[in-house]
């Protein structure tokens, strides 16, 4: 494959930005689902052999079996194989994820293995302690591995990106994608959004005994409680009326619909932008037996998402899941570098990240 030029690049994903924001903006909830199905199992697929290439960028040959099992331990209990009838598995899924991304950055700092394990087991010992306090939940439980990973994260490599590049079209795509970002929540008139039985039982809802099904429905629903985009309930409602309030707003009320159309947007554009960049990061580039296994995954991938939403959703959780924790090292790196990209532009030097 050519390799574009940096400015091609740009310019490509500020073109994608906008298809990416417009399709977000009319069908919110058939974006995402389609974005998630289509894109996704291909992206994790790529992006996990392209990190494996790059050795993960950590210091230690092995140091992707420690995330790697983070991905079991969290899938396992995502599927109730591990539970315990006391409160000690409460919180686990985030206290390994909080792990995990500690442990990362310890993987990218240092290759001494004294160190290595005391900083890891002091990690450890404040992700468990810290378990089931609501702002560690919400960050590293429900936003971590959802829109900081494809939204943050993505934002920040734009980022680096600009401040590397140190050209117009790079600081122009970084504008650009904050703009849309902002306009999408600014944006959210009344209007007529009729939702099918499709789009309704595979984004997920509320079921009348108060568990949500199988979806990312407790996604929007966690933002909105977090961020108080909306009070739900008041004195003397019934639990059926108050779960017919949360299903109904999430699905019709204006600002629920814009908050759709930015998480839409985020997702499709992030995995838009990885694609993008193929013929820069070569994620291509590997042997034609892996090739095969990547394509051939990603056809069984598509079947199952077509045959039932939730199957796809459960046949690749930990696929999911744990391409996110692989990409903690250079998540780090990533501040690293743009702590770096400042400090030299700012003094006047040349960029410090390797091209």
């Amino acid at each position: 494959m050519k390799k574009l030029s940096v400015d091609q690049i740009n310019y490509i994903n500020i073109a994608l930005m906008v298809i990416a924001a417009v399709a977000a903006f009319f069908k919110p909830f058939e974006t995402f689902l389609f974005a998630y199905a289509f894109f996704g199992p291909l992206h994790y697929l790529t992006e996990i052999s392209w990190l494996h290439d790059k050795q993960y960028f950590t210091k230690g040959k092995y140091d992707f079996l420690f995330l790697l099992g983070a991905g079991v331990l969290i899938t396992l209990s995502y599927f109730d194989i591990l539970k315990s009838d006391d409160d000690s598995m409460k919180g686990f899924s985030t206290a390994i994820t909080f792990i995990a991304f500690g442990a990362a950055l310890v993987f990218v700092l240092t290759k001494n293995n004294l160190a290595r394990i005391g900083w890891i087991a002091l990690i450890a010992l404040i992700g468990y302690k810290l378990r089931t306090a609501d702002s560690i939940d919400n960050i590293f439980g429900a936003f971590l591995p959802t829109l900081i990973h494809v939204f943050i994260f993505t934002g920040l490599f734009i980022l680096v990106g600009a401040l590397k590049g140190r050209n117009l079209s790079g600081i122009l795509s970084l504008v650009v994608f904050v703009v849309i970002s902002i306009l999408l929540f600014k944006i959210h008139p009344e209007r007529n959004y009729p939702i099918s039985d499709y789009v309704h039982n595979s984004f997920g809802y509320v079921k009348p005994d108060g568990t949500p099904t199988d979806g990312f429905f407790t996604l929007n629903y966690t933002v909105t409680h977090v961020f108080k985009m909306h009070e739900f309930g008041h004195p003397g409602i019934t639990q059926s009326q108050f779960i017919d309030e949360i299903n109904n707003y999430i699905y019709h009320a204006p600002l629920a619909l814009a908050l759709m159309a930015f998480i839409a947007f985020a997702y499709l554009y992030h995995y838009l932008n990885w694609f993008s960049k193929t013929s820069v990061i070569q994620w291509h580039n590997i042997p034609r037996s892996r090739f095969a296994v990547v394509i051939g995954l990603w056809i069984v991938s598509l079947a199952l998402y077509m045959y039932d939403y939730s199957v796809g959703l459960k046949w690749l959780f930990f696929l999911s899941f744990t391409h996110v924790l692989l990409e903690f090292p250079l998540n780090h790196l990533t501040f690293i570098n743009i702590y770096k990209e400042t400090k030299g532009w700012l003094s006047g030097k040349p960029s410090a990240v390797k091209k």
